[in-house]
């Protein structure tokens, strides 16, 4: 099930202006938040672990019901993964080089490790279990 960028009480109440036009269109689902910046695509739920950059922030869609991760790669294996989604309404997040950004309502975490820099998002982004094998990185099941 897609998880909605506005209520859909918050929808309604937009006025049918250009402006509340734009503001749903921002959140259309085949832009998933991510504007211009694609997250890399995991084919057959995998992604080599040698296309995610070391030392750095990755989102990958792994596909499925919340296919977003924000991988964390340190050196060599290490890595870490995050829900690519805002923890304060369910919206895809997009990456803005250091930070993460929530198109919906104006959230960023730091892309290093899902705090939360700016609400109105309270809760850090919550981990999510990876597994690497063979060189590939999956989600753990």
């Amino acid at each position: 099930m897609e998880r909605p960028c506005l209520s859909r009480r918050h929808a309604l109440l937009l006025p049918a202006t250009a402006a509340g036009l734009g503001s749903l269109a921002a959140c259309a689902p085949e832009d998933q938040g991510f504007g211009t910046a694609e997250p890399l695509r995991a084919d057959d739920g995998a992604i080599a672990l040698e296309d995610v950059p070391e030392n750095a922030s990755t989102l990958v869609n792994f596909g499925g019901q919340q296919p977003f991760v924000l991988l964390v790669r340190g050196d060599g294996d290490e890595l870490t993964g995050y829900s690519g989604y805002c923890t304060h309404n369910g919206c895809a997040l997009r990456q803005e080089e250091t930070e993460l950004d929530c198109p919906c309502h104006g959230s960023r975490f730091d892309a290093a490790n899902g705090e939360v820099l700016v609400g109105p998002a309270t809760r850090h982004l919550p981990p999510v279990a990876l597994v690497v094998e063979d060189g590939l990185v999956r989600r753990e099941q």
